[in-house]
C-alpha cells in the first residue's frame, strides 16, 4: 500500500497556437497607448461638460426666479459631479504607465485609489449637505433621512478607506513608523 505517485519531470504544452508572451506584452502595451489617452480625453470632456451644466445650473434659477440660493445648490451639485469626474481622469492619465516597473504601479494604484475615494467621500458629504440646505429651506424634515443616509455612506466608504491604506502600506512605509 506504499505508493509514490510520480510526475514527469517535464511536461509539454502545445505552443503552436499560444501567443508567445512578448508578443502579448508588446500588444497590451499598444493597446495600451490607444486606450489611455482615449478613456483620458472622454472624462476629461465629460468633466467639461458638467462644469458647463454646472454653469447653467447655477443662472437658470437666478434668471428665471431671482432664486440665489437653488441656483447655488444646483450648481454646487454639478459642480460636485465634476470634480469627481475630472479627478477620475486624471488618475487614468497618471496612473497607466505601462514602462513602469511592478512595484511603480502597486504604488501609483494604490495612490490613484486613495485619491479618488478620497474625492468621492468630499462628493458625498458635499451633496449631502445640499440635500440638508434644500430641505430645510423647504420645511421638507421628513426628507432628511436621505442625507443622513449618505453621510453615513460616506463615513463607511472613509473608514474603507482607512483599512485599506493600512492594508496595503509596504514594508518601507512600515519601517518609518
Amino acid at each position: 500500500m506504499d505508493q509514490k505517485l510520480s510526475l514527469p519531470a517535464e511536461t509539454s504544452v502545445d505552443t503552436k497556437d499560444a501567443i508567445p508572451q512578448p508578443l502579448l506584452q508588446r500588444l497590451i502595451t499598444q493597446i495600451s497607448r490607444i486606450l489611455v489617452p482615449m478613456f483620458t480625453l472622454f472624462f476629461l470632456l465629460f468633466a467639461l461638460f458638467y462644469v458647463g451644466n454646472a454653469a447653467v445650473e447655477f443662472f437658470r434659477p437666478i434668471l428665471d426666479a431671482g432664486d440665489l440660493n437653488e441656483g447655488l445648490v444646483k450648481g454646487l451639485h454639478m459642480g460636485v459631479v465634476a470634480m469627481a469626474v475630472y479627478e477620475l481622469a486624471q488618475i487614468i492619465y497618471q496612473e497607466y504607465d505601462p514602462t513602469e516597473s511592478s512595484d511603480g504601479i502597486i504604488r501609483r494604484m494604490r495612490r490613484g485609489i486613495i485619491r479618488f475615494v478620497s474625492v468621492v467621500c468630499t462628493a458625498l458629504v458635499l451633496e449631502s449637505l445640499i440635500l440638508v440646505i434644500k430641505y430645510s429651506q423647504k420645511d421638507l424634515a421628513g426628507f432628511l433621512y436621505y442625507p443622513v443616509a449618505i453621510i453615513i455612506a460616506a463615513a463607511t466608504l472613509l473608514m474603507a478607506l482607512g483599512v485599506f491604506t493600512k492594508l496595503s502600506q509596504n514594508e518601507v512605509e512600515i519601517n518609518r513608523k
